[in-house]
């Protein structure tokens, strides 16, 4: 009996050594499918939801009628009088992540801004979401929000092309943008300072709150596309993005992760493909105010391959507190794709190392701390091996601890930390 138990044991100790190497090969290899394309019928519009208050308070919140569902994309529109003050934040109340697609835009002479944010591959269930942006000081006398949930938008990050124009004239326009991937969503938004705005043609009214419009189609070919309106009168201004679809085409890259970090007072960037279909070479793009680029680097790429591939790129730091890096993979037909922006610290500010423990987690909670020279509020997300984001979080302090609301199952995670000022990422293992 002693021999059957110790052998039980020994098996029991032997499976998870096995587990504990295979992880290790993974987080090795970086085979975390960070963005992976999921399969289903395209995008749909789920629920579009405003709100226009006349006050001068500094933040506007609007909640959607129902509950969202994990995965789907929201687009949020905003509107506001007082060209001296911005959008400082956009979040919910499930931790989401937004970020900025253009804007603020100037507009009806020196009267009023606007812009655009996004959040993609959202938590969703339970609670319905409620969407709040914050303004850097009170707005003259009101502002404005447009919420939009479409389903079937990739999980990775799907910008795509985003433009915007301001005008009077009775034919409104955003201006054309085209598009890199069949069967693109095209969101378009137009505020009119005065006369009623109408849905332009091919397109599907979503709001006419306010007298203005949110609208949206289906871009089945690559090709040019601009959102159009209607204007009866007066100044106006029009927006439009699109985003990647499950059912667009299959990309030439799937990107599973880009990261930045200092390194001996060099910035080391890290990037791994799943897989690459004739794809030539990739480009390290930088900018010290996150809106004029210039290339640093080329770093030749395997070409075709099933497996994952990685690649980093180390140049060196320069004085100013926060540089900001992107990739762009151009394929052998000259084709080419920008990919998520990221910020990375000066070496000597804020470098943001990060140790997460215990290492394997039990699957129930897991700690962490990264090097915070001074306290920065960061936002923290976990993602399954395939992708599936299973908790966002935030915080403001070097350590921290992620306490799941279930049991996660055995296997390999990924657990990317970043701000204003950074973004850095690790594998770690649930083993039982």
């Amino acid at each position: 009996m002693l021999r059957k138990e110790n052998q039980n044991m020994n098996s029991y100790f032997q499976k998870k050594q096995d587990l504990i190497y295979m992880f290790k090969r993974i987080c090795i290899s970086f085979v975390i499918l960070f963005g992976t394309l999921k399969q289903s019928i395209g995008q749909t519009h789920v629920q579009t939801t405003t709100l226009f208050q006349t006050t001068t308070a500094t933040t506007i919140a609007r909640a959607f009628a129902a509950s969202s569902t994990s995965g789907n994309l929201i687009v949020v529109h905003l509107d506001w009088d007082g060209q001296t003050r911005s959008i400082t934040s956009v979040t919910d109340n499930k931790g989401n992540s937004y970020s900025r697609i253009n804007g603020p835009t100037n507009w009806d002479g020196v009267n009023y801004r606007a812009e655009l944010w996004y959040a993609y591959n959202i938590i969703g269930g339970g609670a319905v979401i409620t969407v709040t942006a914050k303004l850097s000081g009170a707005p003259t006398s009101f502002s404005q929000i447009y919420i939009s949930e479409y389903s079937g938008i990739a999980t990775f990050d799907p910008l795509d092309q985003s433009s915007v124009a301001i005008g009077n004239a009775a034919a409104v326009s955003s201006g054309a943008k085209t598009t890199t991937y069949t069967n693109e969503l095209i969101y378009g938004a137009s505020i009119g300072a005065s006369g009623v705005l109408s849905t332009g043609a091919g397109y599907t009214n979503r709001s006419t709150a306010n007298s203005n419009i949110i609208e949206d189609k289906n871009a089945a070919a690559v090709g040019a596309y601009n959102a159009t309106f209607t204007s009866a009168s007066g100044n106006w201004i029009a927006q439009m993005v699109t985003f990647i679809s499950t059912s667009s085409i299959v990309l030439p890259i799937d990107l599973l992760f880009f990261t930045g970090e200092c390194n001996n007072n060099n910035i080391v960037l890290k990037w791994a493909t799943a897989s690459e279909t004739n794809n030539e070479y990739f480009t390290v793009e930088r900018s010290e105010d996150g809106s004029q680029w210039e290339a640093v680097g080329t770093v030749k790429s395997t070409g075709n391959s099933s497996i994952t591939q990685n690649y980093s790129y180390t140049i060196g730091e320069t004085s100013d507190k926060i540089s900001y890096f992107r990739l762009k993979q151009t394929d052998l037909d000259g084709n080419f794709k920008y990919f998520n922006t990221i910020p990375v610290n000066n070496c000597n500010s804020n470098s943001a190392g990060l140790s997460i423990y215990p290492n394997p987690s039990n699957g129930r909670s897991l700690f962490g701390k990264i090097n915070l020279k001074a306290n920065e509020e960061y936002s923290i997300i976990i993602f399954d091996a395939v992708g599936n984001v299973v908790l966002r979080s935030t915080s403001s302090q070097p350590q921290f601890t992620v306490n799941f609301p279930q049991t996660l199952p055995s296997g390999v995670y990924f657990a990317k930390l970043s701000s204003a000022s950074f973004s850095t990422a690790r594998c770690f293992l649930v083993a039982h």
